[in-house]
Order: structure tokens, then C-alpha cells, then sequence
């Protein structure tokens, strides 16, 4: 049985290799060397080339974080994984729906299901069809591997800038069970059970239960509650049959519920400007220059005297004094998001006499979702209805998501020994996404889904069907040097529905049947071909050191930009994104084992970049969404991952990316709302100095005439791209005496250089940089048994934001005037991170 090694994760019989990743689940993990009673860095294997390899020998830059790191830093989201991977940034959205995942500087930041996410979130083999899917907890986790540069060669679409690799723990050993507790001094709580093991030599089960809870760290003052949380329950299990010696079966059912209220943000800045300059509003919204008034949607007009034109910001703003790290909100209507996940994979895997293995991977998932927004960011009413003359309804939105999938993988692996070792397979999947949504009430205005402040219903769908045949062969041609290359034939086809307010125009039922109508669209059979490649030459120098090149390419599909404004000139597909990426690195085992290294170099170029931009009209609440392809953005960068064993108690991880990410071609960029530009007279083009009214400076009309404008961003940063990350974490082991237990200490490190969080540069979407410290410690069973642990997060009590938001609320100096005549006002708002604030974690792990 000598293939034995590539069926570890679904065997229950303690084959060699199963034994060996068992004691090597991650780096960082001490054990005792064979000879001499050193201690020495345990080995790592991951599986990026879809088959278990030493990470050393892997001729790519991958960040592995392990149990030991998931444990010592409390990761239980995505979020929390960032803080660990350079590589990763995360930036909130309005909702988690909108939340946008990066690798190296690169990340789809969009809010419509039509366009596919850049970095691929994989689990067990299985990738997600949304990205939004992954912002749950991180349940049962034996390592996560983080596959940086296009992966699309052997892990397809939506890999085009990297893949984040998550691998749950295996049926291994006896049958044990581990439970965790965890609660903090804000009120967060987590604890999470699992039990599992060999039943007997043919059966293996693995069962794993877990619950969170945070209520957020926003102040609601509507409801004395709590914003900008969240909470979930997943409960996994794994069945594992070995019926022959040669044929190993697991089917795993997954269950996951998650709510969040998450997308609240708080007021930081409101500036008024003013002859004398910029002026900062006060608490409850007061200003010396002259009173503010909250834009309300569906206002009546001012030609009504008897009726309200705007919310004062006296009434919208009471208790809240806008500040840097203001906490205060009033909501109320509900922001966040709850979904459900159920989904199931069924693995098997047949050792074929000539030691090679045939694998079969099939997954199905159905995921349900509901969204909903505050949209007037207050807790007045700021909608009256026809008839009324006074404010009566709140202005609100929300909606479903409902996606089904389906993925069938056929996977031949060779035997790991000789010099030329290869995988090849067949793969298919199938994703349909629906998506219902409504915003304010369609009484007080037409349906019109002009932009995304007005009122609107849609219902829309779009389907993916991709269809791949795909090979990679590693080929030790001479000694020591190692040729790797790799193709990957994909074959894709999508389309979509999209129906809009047919309430009004269109019934359901018609837009179901497809009938035409002027508030429906639809593009089907839209069809691709392409070709994805990977190709790396890498020399063994000795036996500690490896340097390696590799170039690769990457491919997402079609995009659709099926939001509320959707128009015919819209509606047409747009083009597929590619990348390309040439990257030079070294990896070496140091120190007899005590030291690991991972450096390199890179560059990758993306064309036909896909974004989405979101701005405000300038002197209105009108706000717009648009779909564009950017001609070229790249990144480029240097990265380094130390994993070190500095004395035999003492271990250290440390790891750095220094990363350049800028549009590289984009001349029709979009514009964004400067207030302080000031406004012409109404009916005019352009401000005093020449760039449109209300926009920001770099602003040019589009056409002679026009008040639509466009910027060059050649060379503009991209968003979500800090310059320079660091992360460090270590323990301390203290050996007492005593036969019970040991104590040790911990401690984290995460700095962050200023970015931006859009692309169109505006400066309120300006973050920070930052820099946060943890400080921990615990006693440990000498047995293993137990482990309570305590932890100090944000030390320095350092406040900082990972996103900024921009132009909600608005607000204008003016009760009854009209809207084409706002007063200039700037607003800044922000979401804040988990750990913003200083907070005591206690954590109690026991084996059982």
C-alpha cells in the first residue's frame, strides 16, 4: 500500500503518512527530534498542488496558519485571519455581502452577484460561489493555506489573483474528543466541542459542534443595543468507510446559521465649508455657521409650504458627537445580514494497483440569505407619503440571496515516487444565484431604480456552468533541478434575468416567462473558452536551500452589472478578466530544523480589471453604482515568512509583504463627490477652477458641456492596498517544577501602512496606518490535557478602521431649498475593526 499517503484525510487505518501529518499539522508546533532530545520546528505539509508535499519543496509562495496560530491569536473569522496574512486585506462593506477579500493589493470590491470574486475560498476541495459565503465562523480547522498570485491552473475561475486553501481536521486516531470555551471582557462568547476517531478498522467518524456570539462595539442609541456584530452555529460531521483495502469513502454534511450586524457605521467627520474655510460640526449636529439638515428621501417639494423639506441635524444627530472613533449611532431599522448554509461532500478515493490514485469529489450546497440596511442612517422618519405633510416611515432596504451549487471533481493522482509525478483531472460546476431586493416605498416615487437611493424592486438571476480539463506534471529531469508546468482548458457558460419593478410595470410571473418589457433585461448562452497555464524551474542548491521561478496565468469570466440601475446600454456582458504573474523566490530549513524561510519577488498584471464604483451626485442624495473594466492594474511586491525556533522554549513567526498596487491604464476612471469643490449656480457645468461642480478637482466633463465627469487614474493606488504589512506572534514556554503543569506567555503584533479603501481615491475613504499589540498568557497540563489561556487584545487601546464610507448621511444648510442647491458639506463615516478597542479574552481548552 504504498499510495497510502494520499488518502491520510479519509483513512481511518494509521497508515505511516496519516501518523506523520498528525504530528505535523502545522508550523510552529514543537517536537522532539529522533536524536539528541532537541527541539526542532515540526514539518508542514500542504496540498496547493492537489497533492501532500512538504511546504518547502512547494516552488510558490503559500502563508500557512496552523491550529497552534488559530488557537494562540483566537481567529474565528476571516477577519481574524488577515491579521496573520500579510497577503490579505478585508474591507467591510455596506452589508457583509459587500464585503471585499484581497490578495497581494487585488480584490473584487463590488455589490452585485454578476461579477465573481478574484480570490477563491476553498474548503476541503470544495470552492464557495460567492465570496460573501466565507465571512462565517472558521469551524473545526486544521490549517488554512493562503496561495498567493493566480492559482487558476488547478484550482479554475475566480483564483485570478490568489486562493485561500482551508482544510478542516481529518478522521485520525482513536476515538478523542476537544472542547473550547471562550468569553471576553466586552461580551463576546464562543465554545465549540468535537469528537471523533477510527471505530474500527473499516469505520471512522468526526463530528464537531461550535457556537459564537458578539454583539459589536457600536452603540445604538435608539435601542440601547449594541451594532457591528456577529454570531453563528455550525455543526459539521464526517463519515469515513474503508469497505477494501484499496477504497476509501467519506461523506461530509456541513450546517451553518450566521447573523451579523455588521455595516453600521458611525459619523467621525461632518464639516460644513463656509467663507472663513471648513467648519466641524459639533454634538447633535450643531454649527456655528448655520443650521444642517438631513437629506430625506421622498421629501415633499419646497413649492408645498405647509410640509417638512429636511430632518434637522439637532433631531437626526441627538446624543452623537462626531469624532475620529465616535461609537454612537441611531438606527431603527435593522443592518446586517442572517443566512443559512447546508451543504454536503461525498469523496472517494481508489488506490489502483500501480500505486496511483482515482478520486472522485462531488459537493452540493444551497445557501439562503436575508439583507437588510437602516438606508436614511437615523432613526427619524424621513419619508411622507402621498398625501401627508409630515415625515411618517423610516427609509429602509433590504433583500434575499438564494444560491445553489453543485461541483463534480474527477481527479487521477500519480504514485509520489521517481522523478516525474503528475495530477491530472475533469471538472464541473454549476452555480445559480438569485437575488430579490427593495428599497424605500414606491408610493412616494416611480420605481424607478435610477440610482441606488431611490426607490426600487428587482428580481434577478445569473447561472455559471464551467466545464474543465486539467493537468500539472512535476519532472526532476536532472538532479536536483525540477520542472513543473501545468494547463488548465476552461469552458464556461452564463447568463441572467433581471426584472425591475414589476410592481409597477412588469408582473412576476411575466418576468418570469421572459417577457419583454422595459424594465427587463436578460443575456443567456453567453459562452467562453480559455486556457490557463503555470509554468516553475526550481534547483535544489543543498539540501536546506531551493530557489525557484515561476510564471502563471489566471482567468475570471464574464460580468454582469445587475444592480438597481441596470439600463440598456448596461446590460451587455463585461469582459472577462485575466492576469499574469512572474515571481522569483527562495525557501530554506535552517538550523537543523529550528528556522524556516520563505522569501520572494513578484509581479502580476491584470487586464480588464473588474470593479465596481459607488458615488454621490454632486448636491443630491442621489447615489450611483457602476460597473467598469479597467484596462490594467498590477502588483507587484516582496514578501517574507520566518517560522523560528529561537531557543528550545521559545518560538517566533514573523512575516512581511511589502506590496505595490496601482492602475496601471484607466483614463475614463470614475469621479468621486468632493463638497469643498464649490457648486455653481444651478443649470451650470463647471466650478470656478474649471473641474465640475461638486466632484472633486481631477474631474472632467466627459463630453463638452456635460455634468457627468470621469479622472485619469493612471497610477493611482488601488484600494485596500497597504503598502507594508507585518504580523508576529510567539510563545514562551515556562518549565516549572511542578508534575501538573507549565505556563507560558504569548504575544501578537499586526501593523498596517494608510490605504484607501476605493479606487476612485477619495480621500473620506482614507484609512490610517495602524499598529496593534496582544499580550498573553496561560498554564498548560505537562499531559496535553488542558490549557487555559488569557489574552489582552490592542494592549495600547489603539483605535483604527479597516474601511471609510463617504457622503451618508448627507446633510445640506438648507430646510426648504432645492436640492440642486446644497450647501457644501463633507462627511466621513467609519466601520470599526473587531479589535479596535482594548478588551480581556480568557480561553479554556480541554481534550477528552
Amino acid at each position: 500500500m504504498k499510495n497510502q499517503k494520499k488518502r491520510m484525510t479519509i483513512n481511518c487505518k494509521p497508515t505511516p503518512i496519516a501518523s506523520a501529518v498528525a504530528l505535523a499539522l502545522l508550523v510552529g508546533v514543537p517536537a522532539q527530534a529522533q536524536e539528541g532530545g532537541a527541539s526542532q520546528l515540526a514539518t508542514v505539509v500542504v496540498s496547493a498542488n492537489k497533492r501532500v508535499e512538504k511546504l518547502e519543496n512547494v516552488p510558490m509562495a503559500i502563508s500557512v496558519v496552523n491550529e497552534a496560530v488559530i488557537e494562540r491569536t483566537n481567529i474565528r473569522e476571516i477577519e481574524d485571519l488577515v491579521a496573520n496574512t500579510p497577503a490579505l486585506t478585508v474591507t467591510a462593506g455596506s452589508t457583509s455581502a459587500n464585503n471585499t477579500i484581497s490578495m497581494r493589493g487585488i480584490g473584487t470590491s463590488t455589490v452585485t452577484i454578476g461579477i465573481e470574486a478574484d480570490v477563491a475560498i476553498i474548503v476541503d476541495d470544495i470552492p464557495i460561489a460567492q465570496q460573501f459565503q466565507a465571512f462565517k465562523d472558521l469551524s473545526d480547522v486544521m490549517r488554512v493555506e493562503v496561495l498567493k498570485g493566480p492559482q487558476s491552473t488547478l484550482f479554475g475561475k475566480s483564483a485570478v489573483a490568489g486562493a485561500v486553501n482551508i482544510i478542516t481536521k481529518p478522521i485520525s486516531g482513536p476515538l478523542a474528543g476537544k472542547g473550547s470555551a471562550y468569553l471576553t471582557s466586552d461580551g463576546e462568547w464562543r465554545y465549540a466541542l468535537s469528537y471523533g476517531g477510527k471505530v474500527s478498522d473499516t469505520l471512522g467518524l468526526r463530528v464537531a459542534a461550535s457556537r459564537t456570539r458578539f454583539e459589536g462595539n457600536l452603540n445604538n442609541l435608539t435601542t440601547g443595543g449594541k451594532l457591528n456584530g456577529s454570531g453563528g452555529k455550525t455543526l459539521m460531521a464526517k463519515l469515513a468507510w474503508h469497505p477494501t483495502p484499496n477504497l476509501d469513502i467519506q461523506f461530509s454534511p456541513t450546517y451553518n446559521a450566521q447573523e451579523n450586524t455588521r455595516g453600521a457605521n458611525a459619523l467621525r467627520r461632518l464639516t460644513v465649508n463656509s467663507p472663513g474655510g471648513p467648519v466641524a460640526v459639533g454634538k447633535n449636529g450643531e454649527n456655528p455657521v448655520n443650521p444642517l439638515y438631513l437629506i430625506a428621501a421622498g421629501a415633499p417639494t419646497p413649492a408645498n409650504p405647509t410640509s417638512l423639506n429636511a430632518i434637522p441635524a439637532s433631531l437626526a444627530l441627538a446624543g452623537i458627537t462626531p469624532g475620529e472613533y465616535n461609537r454612537d449611532v441611531r438606527r431603527d431599522f435593522p443592518t446586517g445580514m442572517s443566512s443559512t448554509d447546508r451543504g454536503a461532500g461525498l469523496r472517494i478515493a481508489y488506490d489502483l494497483p500501480n500505486g496511483a490514485t482515482l478520486m472522485s469529489i462531488t459537493s452540493f450546497s444551497h445557501y439562503k440569505s436575508n439583507d437588510y440596511r437602516d438606508q436614511d442612517l437615523s432613526d427619524v422618519p424621513t419619508i411622507a407619503l402621498p398625501g401627508e405633510t409630515q415625515f411618517s416611515i423610516g427609509n429602509s432596504q433590504g433583500g434575499m440571496y438564494d444560491i445553489k451549487s453543485s461541483t463534480q471533481e474527477l481527479r487521477y493522482v500519480s504514485p509520489d515516487e521517481g522523478s516525474f509525478r503528475y495530477v491530472a483531472g475533469l471538472w464541473y460546476a454549476k452555480n445559480d444565484t438569485e437575488r430579490f431586493f427593495t428599497r424605500g416605498d414606491c408610493r412616494i416615487a416611480t420605481c424607478s431604480g435610477s440610482s441606488i437611493s431611490s426607490p426600487v424592486v428587482y428580481d434577478t438571476d445569473v447561472y455559471n456552468i464551467n466545464k474543465a480539463l486539467f493537468g500539472q506534471a512535476t519532472w526532476e529531469f536532472v538532479p536536483s533541478w525540477t520542472l513543473l508546468a501545468g494547463a488548465r482548458f476552461n469552458a464556461e457558460e452564463s447568463g441572467y434575468h433581471f426584472g425591475r419593478n414589476y410592481n409597477t410595470t412588469v408582473t412576476r410571473e411575466t418576468f418570469v416567462a421572459g417577457a419583454p418589457g422595459k424594465d427587463y433585461f436578460e443575456s443567456l448562452g453567453n459562452k467562453e473558452n480559455k486556457v490557463t497555464g503555470k509554468l516553475s524551474l526550481s534547483k535544489q542548491i543543498n539540501p536546506d536551500w531551493m530557489v525557484y521561478a515561476t510564471t502563471a496565468t489566471g482567468y475570471k469570466g464574464l460580468a454582469y452589472g445587475l444592480l438597481s440601475t441596470l439600463t440598456p446600454a448596461s446590460a451587455a456582458p463585461v469582459r472577462s478578466e485575466t492576469s499574469r504573474t512572474m515571481e522569483l523566490g527562495v525557501k530554506a530549513n535552517l538550523l537543523q530544523n529550528r528556522m524556516t524561510v520563505s522569501a520572494n519577488v513578484f509581479e502580476t498584471r491584470f487586464f480588464n480589471y473588474q470593479s465596481s464604483s459607488t458615488y454621490t451626485i454632486p448636491g443630491s442624495p442621489t447615489i450611483l453604482t457602476q460597473i467598469s473594466s479597467v484596462p490594467e492594474v498590477a502588483t507587484r511586491g516582496v514578501e517574507l515568512d520566518i517560522n523560528t525556533m529561537v531557543t528550545r522554549d521559545f518560538l517566533l513567526n514573523a512575516a512581511l509583504a511589502y506590496t505595490d498596487a496601482e492602475v496601471r491604464d484607466w483614463d475614463g476612471g470614475s469621479c468621486y463627490n468632493d463638497a469643498l469643490n464649490v457648486a455653481a449656480a444651478p443649470g451650470a457645468t463647471l466650478a470656478a477652477n474649471g473641474s465640475i461642480a461638486g466632484r472633486n478637482t481631477a474631474c472632467f466633463p466627459i463630453s463638452p458641456g456635460a455634468k457627468t465627469g470621469v479622472q485619469n487614474l493612471k497610477g493611482a493606488a488601488m484600494q485596500s492596498s497597504p503598502k507594508v504589512k507585518v504580523a508576529l506572534n510567539g510563545q514562551y514556554d515556562v518549565r516549572l517544577p511542578s508534575r501538573s503543569f507549565d505556563l507560558f506567555v504569548t504575544g501578537n503584533y499586526k501593523y498596517q501602512s494608510e490605504m484607501v479603501t476605493t479606487i476612485t481615491q477619495d480621500p473620506a475613504f482614507h484609512v490610517p496606518s495602524f499598529s496593534i499589540t496582544d499580550i498573553g498568557f496561560g498554564l498548560r497540563d505537562k499531559r496535553s490535557r488542558y490549557k487555559l489561556s488569557f489574552l489582552v487584545n490592542n494592549v495600547f487601546d489603539k483605535a483604527y478602521a479597516t474601511t471609510g464610507f463617504a457622503g451618508t448621511p448627507t446633510f445640506r444648510g438648507a430646510a426648504s431649498a432645492p436640492v440642486s442647491t446644497v450647501a457644501n458639506t463633507g462627511v466621513a463615516t467609519w466601520v470599526p475593526a473587531r479589535d479596535a478597542f482594548r478588551y480581556v479574552s480568557v480561553r479554556l481548552d480541554a481534550k477528552f
